[in-house]
C-alpha cells in the first residue's frame, strides 16, 4: 500500500494553519523592542558587553540572543511561542508532533536511542549509520543487531538494504525494539520504505529514519517522498543541511502511537542544553516559514535548472562522469551531484583538492566520488560557476598519465543483508580495559575504539566489533588515499586500541 502524499494533498493540508507567522522569531523581535535592562544571563547583556571588532557580525544577533524569560517560552516546557512554532513545523512536515533541536541531528539520534532502548535491549540497525546513532545506543546500553547495507554498483555508495533482508531480520529477532535506517544516504539516494514501515507495524515495532539529508523530501513533486509520508514513526532531519536553518538547528518528527512521547520529551530535556540558543530555535521557525511561503516553488525551479545543466554536462564531460541514477535506487535527490573519474584512476580525495583549486568546495569526498550539494534556490549564475569548475577539472584530468591503474575497490561493509551482533555490546566495550596494538596484530581481536573515516561519519569499526583482515586492508587503503579519520587514537593509523 502506498502511503505517500502527493504535493497537492500536502498543500491542501497546510491551508489549515497560518504559515505566514513565525511566532518564536516574532516574540524575539518584541523582546528586542522592549529594551528592558537585562539582569540575567547571557553575560553579553543583549550585546552591551562584547568584543568591539566582533560587533560587525554579531551585533544584531546578540539583540535576540535571549534566554528563558517572561514572554519568550521554554524549550523544555513549551507552552507559548515555541509550542506554536513546533506545531506549525509539524503541520508543514506532516508530523503529529515536532521537537526543535539545537544540537543537530546528533541530539535527535541520541534522544531516539535513549527513548527506544534500555540496557540489554535489542534493536535492528542499518550498519551504515552516522556515528551519533552508535553513540546513542552505547549510552542506552542497547545490544544492536547490524544489517549490512546495499551498495550501489556505480558509485559504491552504501544505502538501505533490500527490504527482504530487513524483514528476515525482524523474523529472526522478534524481540527487537525498533528498526532504524538511514534514508536518504549522504549521496541523496532514497529507497521506497512504505513496505518496510508496514512490516514494522505488523511486527508491532516502530520504524526510525535518520533523514538528516532529506528535510526537503516531500516538499515538491520533483524530489523524493518523505519518510513520514511513507509511514515512518520517528524521523530526524537536519534542517540546517538541506533547508535554511542555522548550523546545528534540526528537527525531530513523530507520527503515530508507537513512540512514547512523554519519555522522548524527558530524554530531550536531559541531553539538550538548559540554555538553548534562541537564535537557532528562531531560525527553525523561519526555515519553516520560508519553505512554505517560497521554498517549495523555488525548489521546483531549481531542480529544473539543475537537471538541464546536469544532462548537458553528462554529454560533454570527457574525463569525469556525473551520476544519473540507477535501477538500484528508487529516487535520486536532484540537489546532489555525484562526480567521479570515468577511469577510476583519480580518487574522490584528489578530486576534492582539484575542485578546491577551482574555487569550488564539495560536500563530501570518498575513495571514488565527490558530492556537490545545492540549495532550495540556486540561480543560473551560481549553477554556471559549478559547471565551469567541473569543466575545468575535466580538462585538467586529460593531462594526467593515461597508463595509471584504477584504484583497488575499498570494501567498507559485509555482504548485503548480513546480520552481525557484536560479541560485546557498545557500552560494555566502551568501559572495558583496553590496550594499544600494532594494526596488523589486531586481526581477530575486539575493537575498543571507533574507526571513523569522515565525512560521512559512518564508522568502519565500532567498539565491540571483531577486527578482520578486510578491516586492516581498508584502513591502510583509506589512509594511503588521504582519507581523514576523525578523532583516532593514532593519527598514523598504524595502531588501534583493542579490548584486553
Amino acid at each position: 500500500m502506498e502511503l505517500s502524499l502527493d504535493y497537492s494533498q500536502m498543500e491542501n493540508m497546510l491551508n489549515k494553519k497560518d504559515h505566514h507567522k513565525a511566532p518564536l522569531y516574532e516574540a524575539l523581535c518584541e523582546y528586542e523592542k522592549s529594551k528592558r535592562t537585562s539582569m540575567h544571563v547571557p553575560g553579553h547583556k543583549d550585546g552591551r558587553v562584547f568584543d568591539e571588532k566582533g560587533y560587525d557580525h554579531f551585533y544584531d544577533v546578540l539583540k535576540i540572543d535571549a534566554t528563558e524569560s517572561v514572554g519568550i517560552d521554554d524549550l523544555h516546557h513549551p507552552q507559548d511561542f515555541i509550542a506554536e512554532a513546533q506545531s506549525l513545523a509539524a503541520d508543514a512536515f506532516g508530523a503529529d508532533h515536532t521537537y526543535f533541536l539545537v544540537g543537530g541531528s546528533t541530539i535527535g539520534n541520541i534522544g531516539a536511542a535513549l527513548t527506544l532502548c534500555g540496557p540489554g535491549d535489542k534493536i535492528l540497525v542499518q550498519r551504515n549509520m552516522h556515528k551519533s546513532v552508535f553513540h546513542g545506543l552505547l549510552l542506552a546500553g542497547a545490544h544492536p543487531v547490524y544489517i549490512a547495507p546495499a551498495v550501489e554498483s556505480e558509485t559504491k555508495a552504501a544505502m538501505v538494504s533490500d527490504i527482504y533482508y530487513i524483514e528476515e531480520a525482524l523474523k529472526k529477532h522478534p524481540d527487537s525494539k525498533a528498526v532504524w535506517i538511514t534514508n536518504p544516504n549522504y549521496y541523496g539516494m532514497s529507497q521506497n520504505i512504505s513496505r518496510l514501515a508496514e512490516s514494522c507495524h505488523q511486527a508491532g515495532v516502530p520504524l526510525i529514519v535518520d533523514e538528516a539529508h532529506g528535510a526537503h523530501f516531500g516538499q515538491a513533486d520533483v524530489v523524493p517522498p518523505s519518510a513520514l509520508s511513507q509511514g515512518a514513526d520517528l524521523v530526524i532531519q537536519s534542517t540546517h543541511k538541506m533547508l535554511t536553518a542555522m548550523t546545528m538547528a534540526s528537527m525531530l518528527h513523530v507520527k503515530g502511537q508507537l513512540i512514547n512521547r512523554e519519555r522522548l520529551s524527558q530524554v530531550l530535556g536531559m541531553i539538550q542544553s538548559t540554555s538553548p540558543s534562541y537564535p537557532l530555535l528562531a531560525s527553525l521557525d523561519l526555515a519553516r516559514r520560508y519553505l512554505v511561503e517560497k521554498g517549495r516553488k523555488e525548489l521546483t525551479k531549481t531542480v529544473k535548472r539543475l537537471e538541464q545543466s546536469r544532462i548537458r554536462l553528462a554529454d560533454e564531460l570527457q574525463s569525469l562522469s556525473i551520476w544519473e541514477g540507477s535501477i538500484e535506487v528508487h529516487k535520486r535527490d536532484p540537489l546532489k551531484w555525484i562526480i567521479s573519474s570515468k577511469t577510476g584512476t583519480v580518487t574522490g580525495y584528489q578530486l576534492l583538492d582539484l575542485f578546491y583549486e577551482e574555487g569550488c568546495t564539495a560536500e563530501i569526498s570518498d575513495p571514488r566520488n565527490i558530492v556537490f550539494l545545492f540549495s532550495l534556490n540556486e540561480k543560473e549564475e551560481d549553477i554556471d560557476k559549478v559547471v565551469h569548475a567541473i569543466k575545468a577539472v575535466d580538462q585538467k584530468l586529460l593531462t594526467f598519465p593515461a597508463n595509471k591503474k584504477p584504484a583497488k575497490e575499498v570494501v567498507l561493509f559485509a555482504e548485503e543483508g548480513t546480520l552481525q551482533k557484536p560479541a560485546v555490546s557498545l557500552g560494555e566495550a566502551f568501559h572495558k580495559p583496553r590496550h594499544r596494538v600494532e594494526l596488523e596484530e589486531t586481526v581477530g581481536r575486539l575493537c575498543a575504539e571507533t574507526v571513523l573515516p569522515y565525512p560521512p561519519g559512518i564508522p568502519l569499526l565500532t567498539p565491540g566489533e571483531k577486527i578482520t583482515k578486510t578491516h586492516i586492508e581498508t584502513i591502510k587503503q583509506l589512509h594511503d588515499m588521504g582519507a581523514y579519520f576523525q578523532s583516532p587514537s593514532d593519527d598514523t593509523m598504524k595502531t588501534l586500541f583493542v579490548i584486553k
